[in-house]
């Protein structure tokens, strides 16, 4: 039984902080979710497979802008989801938040990784350069929607009204968007 429930399933009290392991399950839970996410166009491109019918070019930019961000975004914090519903620990809000941005941090950082490795090819200093690059950038983006959503997902527990989760995972989801439609343009 976790930490957290009693033998009916119902939370007892707060647990004052998260145990290592529960950083352990978020940071590993969003590194497994971002390497399946770096191999994730073919699994959730089809989603814009209309916009086909009209641009190739534009393809791109909607899997890039609309259909990665819807996918990825929830998915980032399954761990936190599995502590949350499945072990029945109930943590503060800020609590919650740090495991979420641990979560996006894993989900980061393994999805520059496979991205360096596919550009292996190209050369050492190409998939160096590449791994630092989405590193300042991309990384710290996932780190910080992932917060987000974590946040939401404490808001969540405290109040008991699932709705609550929504307003920040929406806003992560634009938040993302809006990144990788500004790396489109740019």
């Amino acid at each position: 039984m976790a930490s957290g429930g009693s033998a009916t399933g119902e939370p007892v009290e707060p647990v004052a902080h998260p145990k290592r392991a529960h950083y352990l399950i978020s940071l590993g839970m969003g590194a497994t979710v971002g390497f399946v996410a770096a191999f994730g166009e073919s699994f959730y491109a089809p989603l814009a497979f209309p916009v086909l019918i009209f641009s190739q070019a534009l393809f791109s930019i909607v899997v890039a802008v609309a259909v990665a961000p819807l996918v990825e975004e929830p998915a980032k914090s399954l761990g936190l989801l599995l502590l949350k519903e499945e072990e029945k620990l109930t943590f503060e809000i800020a609590d919650w938040t740090v495991l979420g941005a641990l979560s996006g941090i894993g989900f980061g950082f393994m999805e520059n990784v496979v991205y360096a490795l596919g550009v292996l090819g190209y050369g050492v200093n190409v998939s160096l350069t590449l791994f630092l690059m989405r590193g300042l950038l991309t990384a710290p983006l996932h780190g910080i929607t992932a917060t987000l959503t974590g946040f939401g997902i404490g808001l969540w527990q405290k109040s008991g009204n699932a709705r609550l989760l929504l307003i920040p995972l929406i806003a992560a989801m634009v938040i993302h968007g809006s990144f990788n439609l500004l790396a489109s343009i740019i």
